[in-house]
């Protein structure tokens, strides 16, 4: 099974299907009308007139999207315009209120020079019985990562001029973190380098300031994280 669910992550070609107590051509269907909805000149104008920033409008659409397309009867919501537009406000007043909560407003730039440091505090092995826990978790994690892709991938932020190619980049990154924590391997998908490499159009632009790179490696990791916690839900980690 782990396997199974490691290959869907892995080679995004390969797709899982889950059961769902709603249909799952509706369900399927109204997500893409979600997607549509939240790619609308309109709402973005909206997520902007709100936000007062691109970046923080562009979080609050990300959030939206996932927020409402994990939505197991979204299908049944009559009218899917409104219902989004009270979803994005709020979304936009709860990421407002985590950036006021930040101190230091250059901890990504911090958390970038040491993020390929080796560890100085190995971590002891679980007890057996966490270890089997932890096990099935991580296999459920990997499965509800793989059933999901397409439309977690859709959420992910236009933020480049191929918009697909910067969705699969995150994505796939995000599976290789999403496997290597479940696994307890210090993760170098979401590194510079591996960012780099993945697209360097993008991250390693030759004529683009070093600021716009540096913010460019900071917002994919947001989306990373934003993309992993719909699929990672915070009761689980307790």
């Amino acid at each position: 099974m782990a396997s199974q669910a490691r290959d869907a992550i892995l080679a995004p070609t390969k797709v899982v299907h889950v059961h769902s107590s709603y249909p799952a051509d509706i369900l399927e269907n109204t997500r893409q009308q979600l997607a549509e909805i939240l790619k609308d000149p309109r709402i973005r104008g909206l997520a902007l007139r709100y936000a007062g920033h691109p970046a923080l409008a562009d979080d609050a659409l990300q959030s939206t999207y996932y927020a409402m397309a994990r939505l197991e009867h979204l299908g049944q919501i009559q009218n899917l315009r409104a219902y989004v537009g009270k979803v994005l406000i709020r979304e936009i007043h709860r990421e407002r209120g985590q950036l006021g909560a930040i101190v230091i407003d250059d901890f990504a730039r911090v958390a970038d020079v040491h993020r390929d440091a080796p560890g100085c505090h190995p971590v002891p092995p679980p007890a057996v019985g966490d270890a089997v826990c932890a096990t099935v978790q991580g296999e459920a994690w990997l499965e509800r990562f793989a059933a999901q892709r397409d439309f977690l991938r859709a959420g992910v932020p236009s933020r480049s001029d191929d918009p697909d190619r910067y969705r699969a980049v995150i994505c796939d990154a995000a599976g290789q973190v999403l496997y290597d924590a479940i696994n307890g391997k210090s993760s170098e998908a979401d590194t510079n380098p591996a960012l780099r490499a993945a697209y360097p159009g993008y991250f390693d632009q030759p004529d683009a300031a070093p600021n716009t790179l540096h913010q460019r490696f900071r917002r994919a990791r947001t989306d990373m994280r934003a993309l992993l916690q719909a699929v990672v839900r915070r009761d689980e980690l307790t």
